[in-house]
């Protein structure tokens, strides 16, 4: 439409550029500074409807293109944001996925310890068997935490970039001396946010001991005396049972040491069984 829009206009100010041409191609060859100047007659009738004439096609036609060009801009902008999407997701899988030697953090891609499809896995790092979150559930996660989109497309960002100190998470921005620049960064975004999925719910009816097997196990160790995460059979001496519940459910962001993340996405019924398990197995019995 605004191509279409720009063709007319341009046609139609030709056409007055002609019309004006070809008239003065019928005058006199002598200089427009020696001709006699028009009559007052031709300035207050010809001359000035001709010019409001052209003024008033002028109008018509900003008044009919401008709404015509409005109508469509919505349109425009969803299919350019849609390319440039296209776009980062193909840049971002590039990043993600692994090339280089694997033994060299900084020359792999993120698929190395998360998974090409982002379904997490473990690495040993520093003789301890850490658990790489899976990628594909962090947005259904966090939404289930309360979080918006652009919340977690900080959290999402501010983890790449600074790294997870303590775990085989390395820094990845230049701005804390990894190997990837801002847009980089931002490709590596879209691409996690292309290939998420809706989490498994938790079923209550399994028992809590069986979902701390299949969920926590992995980061709090098999009997949860602590590995990646700390240890929980002492967990209720430092909070109370509200506390855990809220913890379970919302995660916690930690600076020096691997964060929790959200599990609110198993439901109330699977929650509350964790906690049932979890006091049942504490050092000193929870009154």
């Amino acid at each position: 439409m605004a191509i279409v829009a720009d063709i007319v206009f341009a046609g139609l100010v030709l056409a007055l550029v002609a019309g004006r041409q070809l008239s003065k191609s019928k005058k006199s060859m002598v200089p427009s500074a020696l001709r006699p100047g028009p009559s007052d007659e031709e300035l207050e009738r010809r001359s000035l409807v001709r010019n409001l004439f052209a003024g008033a096609i002028i109008t018509v036609f900003f008044a009919v293109a401008l709404p015509l060009y409005f109508l469509r801009e919505p349109t425009r902008i969803q299919h350019k944001l849609g390319f440039f999407t296209q776009h980062a997701v193909a840049q971002g899988k590039l990043e993600f996925q692994p090339t280089g030697d694997p033994e060299n953090l900084a020359a792999v891609g993120c698929a190395t310890c998360h998974g090409l499809t982002g379904e997490g896995g473990l690495r040993q790092f520093k003789g301890h068997s850490y658990a790489e979150p899976p990628l594909r559930y962090i947005v259904a996660r966090y939404k289930a935490a309360g979080r918006n989109d652009d919340d977690i497309k900080l959290l999402i960002r501010d983890a790449i970039e600074r790294g997870r100190p303590g775990t085989p998470m390395p820094t990845w921005s230049l701005q804390y001396g990894g190997p990837l620049n801002i847009e980089q960064i931002d490709f590596l975004v879209a691409y996690i946010y292309s290939f998420q999925k809706d989490p498994p719910k938790g079923d209550a009816s399994l028992g809590g001991r069986a979902l701390f097997e299949q969920n926590c196990a992995v980061c709090h160790g098999a009997d949860a005396t602590g590995g990646t995460g700390p240890n929980l059979t002492v967990e209720f001496q430092r909070l109370t049972e509200a506390e855990v519940r809220q913890t379970i459910k919302e995660g916690r962001l930690n600076i020096n040491r691997p964060s929790m993340p959200s599990w609110a996405f198993l439901g109330d019924e699977a929650v509350n069984a964790l906690v049932d398990f979890l006091k049942s197995i504490q050092r000193i019995p929870v009154k």
